[in-house]
């Protein structure tokens, strides 16, 4: 008896401290960033974009982080563009190795949805949506974009090194060629062609913590989504730890909460976001 109440009491206490969290975000968090500047935000500020003169490659490859990144440059031609959403003071002093550059957004998702607009899915065939603790190649992942076009992949991502964190069994690399359709792909490394993002878009600001996004993704589209087993990422950071969750914390939000709510989402609501965004 005495164990239950101490439990109920520490649920009492976690969420008024959500709660007061909460009230404190919707009065005081940052707008938008100042000029060179690199925080979270309500709103984005952009600070790079390429010439109307340059010629795009066939995809772009969005990574929020704050001081770096694990797209490691192995001195091979990219078939992406790269847009880097900075949260934190970047090491690097110049963004010459990048195509656009943008500070701001509460979560990479909500970011996205601000710096996505109808030139650029007119532009580029896919998108790629990276955390900064994922690790893969220019080549390897240039070669998982053309393989996700060429086979006419809506939603996909490439499979997990046997020493990721990981927290889905399922999307492990399990064999050296080939994919598999899967009934989910993580919010960490996803792939949508040019055509269901336009579709995908609408759900980017459902979640503060991202969680459950990935579970209402499958449901948008005609195919399944799929894992490639042919290419491989590295997920280099323990599931559900650094300050991404303290973040959250401070911001009156719980990612398990969200899952919940996104999970039970109706057959009438996915009917809807099923509709493009305009």
């Amino acid at each position: 008896m005495v164990h239950d109440m101490f439990h109920r009491l520490m649920r009492v206490i976690y969420s008024t401290v959500l709660l007061t969290n909460k009230l404190r975000f919707h009065l005081f968090f940052k707008h938008k960033p100042s000029a060179g500047q690199f925080c979270n935000s309500r709103l984005i500020s952009i600070i790079k974009t390429p010439s109307r003169d340059t010629q795009n490659r066939p995809y772009l490859v969005i990574i929020r982080c704050g001081a770096g990144h694990r797209l490691i440059d192995d001195a091979i031609q990219r078939t992406f563009d790269i847009a880097l959403n900075l949260y934190g003071i970047p090491h690097a002093t110049s963004f010459d190795d990048c195509e656009y550059v943008f500070s701001g957004g509460i979560n990479k998702y909500k970011a996205a949805r601000q710096f996505i607009n109808e030139e650029l899915l007119e532009k580029y065939q896919g998108f790629m949506f990276l955390d900064d603790d994922i690790e893969i190649t220019y080549s390897h992942l240039s070669q998982f974009l053309t393989y996700c076009s060429a086979h006419g992949f809506e939603l996909a991502q490439p499979s997990l090194t046997l020493d990721s964190s990981f927290s889905h069994a399922y999307l492990l690399n399990a064999s050296t060629s080939g994919c598999r359709s899967v009934r989910m792909v993580e919010v960490m490394c996803p792939y949508f062609s040019s055509s269901a993002l336009r579709i995908a878009k609408g759900t980017f600001d459902l979640s503060y913590s991202t969680w459950g996004l990935d579970v209402i993704w499958p449901q948008l589209f005609a195919s399944s989504p799929v894992v490639v087993d042919e290419f491989k990422v590295r997920h280099t950071k323990p599931v559900g730890t650094g300050n991404f969750y303290k973040y959250m914390r401070s911001i009156g939000v719980s990612p398990q909460r969200e899952l919940i709510k996104l999970t039970n989402t109706s057959t009438v609501q996915i009917r809807d976001l099923r509709k493009p965004v305009e």
